[in-house]
């Protein structure tokens, strides 16, 4: 494996790393420029995939999810 193969090797596994990363309700309102209120109404209504987490439940979404739910609603 050469110098550039592990270079693009290295870039790739970042970027998996950071599309499977969780965000916060509020993150992910903010990338998608929508309130929290909206992004939880979605969610319950399944329009962007939610993650419940903890005790508390709280809700928690991949950024991979939320940037293609950004791309299918912003035609």
């Amino acid at each position: 494996m050469g110098k550039d193969d592990y270079t693009e090797l290295l870039k790739n596994e970042l970027l998996e790393k950071e599309l499977n990363r969780m965000l916060t309700i509020t993150e992910a309102a903010e990338l998608i420029g929508i309130s929290c209120s909206s992004l939880r109404r979605y969610a319950d209504e399944g329009r962007i995939k939610v993650y419940r987490i903890g005790t508390g439940r709280h809700r928690r979404f991949r950024k991979r999810d939320v940037l293609e739910f950004l791309e299918k609603n912003s035609e």
